[in-house]
């Protein structure tokens, strides 16, 4: 398609909805993860404060208050860090994935059936290394 023809058709405008779309989905994906988050490091806190607020007090005989603080600080931060980021790693993988899978079953059909095999291997090598894995 010449260049002309391409500039006055409907490929720029589909082009930039397409855009605004994916801007939209990602910021709508990151800020649910940021409430599931929330709300999960919300319920941690609250449910390691009452566990520990209910504690005996050879608890606190054997356990000094500053590696009680410590312990919060750093449950908290790695729900607030690492799992965020895992977790919008782990979305963005799957949404990448299930949209080459759409792409690649709607020009290429046939290539589904590939997929499946490759699916099917993948998850028998899961099985066998599995155990190998559990036992390291």
């Amino acid at each position: 398609m010449p260049l002309k023809e391409q500039q006055n058709s409907k490929h720029p405008i589909i082009f930039g909805v397409s855009i605004i779309v994916y801007m939209l989905v990602t910021f709508f994906r990151a800020v649910v993860i940021v409430m599931i988050v929330l709300k999960a490091s919300r319920g941690m806190h609250n449910e390691m404060l009452s566990k520990v607020a209910t504690a005996k007090i050879v608890f606190f005989d054997s356990n000094p208050i500053g590696r009680i603080l410590a312990r919060f600080s750093k449950d908290v931060a790695v729900i607030d860090t690492v799992i965020t980021m895992m977790t919008i790693f782990l979305t963005f993988g799957l949404f990448r994935t299930a949209s080459v899978l759409i792409i690649v079953a709607i020009i290429h059909p046939y290539m589904l059936i590939v997929i499946a095999f490759a699916v099917l291997c993948m998850y028998g090598v899961y099985k066998r290394v599995i155990g190998v894995l559990n036992d390291v």
